[in-house]
């Protein structure tokens, strides 16, 4: 097993917010607030809408993805992903999601699925 960054960065209300993991192959795993260490529903626990994101990036291993799941664990949006050992960073992508008080944001590794 190996562990690998993953982060995205999130236009939310007017401001931009980074989410982080350092994940470990073969998990599921929920992305924090690089500046807070808080969740996303917690970050944004009175609602707020994800204008755009950039990323998500990893590296290391593939991974399934980054999902936005709502309270009841329903995949909300489901990020796409750029694998920055393969690839450059790409711009800013249309989102318009709403996010609040008990969403996770989870990346699942592609051994997590098997």
């Amino acid at each position: 097993m190996s562990n690998s960054m993953t982060s995205i960065e999130l236009q939310v209300n007017g401001g931009s917010y980074w989410f982080a993991v350092d994940a470990l192959d073969g998990t599921a795993t929920e992305l924090v607030n690089l500046a807070s260490g808080l969740s996303i529903g917690n970050t944004f626990s009175s609602g707020a809408v994800i204008s755009h994101a950039r990323g998500g990036y990893c590296e290391n291993f593939s991974i399934q993805g980054i999902r936005l799941l709502d309270p009841q664990g329903n995949v909300a949006f489901q990020f796409p992903v750029v694998n920055l050992e393969q690839q450059n960073a790409e711009g800013y992508y249309k989102v318009g999601v709403k996010v609040g008080l008990n969403y996770q944001l989870s990346v699942t590794t592609s051994a997590a699925l098997a």
